[in-house]
């Protein structure tokens, strides 16, 4: 009987897994986008959209799934050489990806310091289960660096 308790307790247990992202760098986001062959632009600004509408994690989801667009509206200033100063309030699309089973959770009616692609006429906020390209409620040091990497300053890895 103890045998077979302890068989079932082993085939019980699931594999453990875990999703593993690097740390949240703006900076590193700004030269990412730099070196890109498309174009994008870095906005600070207050992003709605319907929060419904995100895929949800599903820790029994392991093959890939498609993104999700999502519309959304940022209202805040586009990154110049001079900083935060070009008007900002237009419609985006939020495209949400999963990683397996972790999916992209952004939160609505938040600031963001949003590095959006540039797709036809519009743009793109990509969300990701990692952190990167939309950094939440970012600090001043953060908007004053991405502004030091704008104006050719340095640009530093953490």
């Amino acid at each position: 009987m103890r045998a077979l308790a302890f068989i079932l307790a082993l085939t019980a247990a699931g594999p453990a897994v875990a999703l593993s992202c690097m740390q949240a760098d703006p900076q590193a986001d700004f030269r990412r986008a730099a070196a890109d062959d498309r174009s994008w632009i870095v906005v600070d600004g207050e992003m709605r959209f319907d929060e419904d509408l995100l895929p949800k994690t599903d820790l029994g989801a392991q093959a890939p799934r498609d993104a999700v667009e999502i519309p959304a509206r940022i209202e805040g200033q586009g990154l110049s050489k001079e900083g935060f100063t070009i008007p900002f309030d237009r419609d985006i699309t939020l495209r949400a990806t999963c990683a397996g089973p972790w999916c992209a959770s952004p939160a609505s009616d938040t600031r963001y310091l949003a590095f959006l692609l540039k797709e036809g006429d519009g743009y793109v906020a990509l969300a990701s289960p990692c952190p990167g390209n939309l950094h939440p409620n970012p600090a001043p040091e953060a908007l004053d660096a991405v502004q030091t990497c704008m104006q050719g300053g340095p640009c530093a890895e953490r």
